[in-house]
């Protein structure tokens, strides 16, 4: 497996875009409609998984290209042989919360086999809610490289694409002038910590 590479996932995954988004919203309109609001984020997390699992493999069974791989209880969708990537809750930077088994590290792993989901290209694809968690703020295709997130882009916004390189060795401090402040912001890599209390429906 190599890192993600942007064009070559977009290339591979903008045909069954539709499919992804209804999928999710789907899912988590079926829990809007539960009344099942007594729940805790875990139970939440774990019900939206399940419908947008499921209502992502009924549409995309039988599409040319694409193939669904139910293993230890999860969903890879395989496309064109080059691109698996699994359905996710994350945080509005892309960031899930997941129990670390060997799977789940392996995922994210370049260097690391996966078994039966032989392509070479791993990403997510999660949605993130707003700060009041009252519905469906951004859909996000992720792709990682272990911890560190290498870029983003969004299956509601085409123009948001966010690439966060891993940050550069700061060169050395040179006298300079005073200037006034320019309101830009350096953005640097992030990295995540596996969370054993993370989510179910995230893992």
């Amino acid at each position: 497996m190599t890192e993600p590479k942007i064009e070559v996932v977009k290339s591979a995954l903008h045909r069954i875009e539709p499919a992804l988004r209804t999928a999710i919203t789907s899912g988590w309109e079926d829990w809007r409609g539960s009344k099942l609001s007594h729940w805790r984020r875990r139970g939440r997390a774990n019900y939206v998984w399940e419908q947008m699992a499921h209502y992502a493999a009924v549409a995309l069974e039988g599409v040319p290209g694409v193939s669904v791989v139910v293993k230890h209880e999860s969903y890879h969708f395989l496309v064109d042989g080059t691109v698996a990537f699994r359905l996710k809750k994350s945080d509005g930077g892309g960031l899930t919360r997941n129990y670390p088994t060997q799977e789940a590290l392996a995922f994210h792993d370049p260097q690391l086999p996966l078994t039966g989901v032989a392509a070479q290209q791993r990403v997510e694809v999660t949605y993130c809610l707003n700060p009041n968690e009252t519905d469906i703020a951004d859909i996000l295709v992720v792709g990682r490289a272990g911890g560190a997130i290498l870029w983003t882009y969004s299956l509601i916004d085409n123009d948001s694409v966010s690439s966060l390189p891993a940050a550069q060795p700061d060169a050395p401090l040179q006298p300079m002038p005073a200037v006034k402040p320019t309101g830009l912001v350096r953005l640097k890599g992030r990295k995540t910590n596996d969370d054993k209390a993370g989510e179910s429906g995230e893992s």
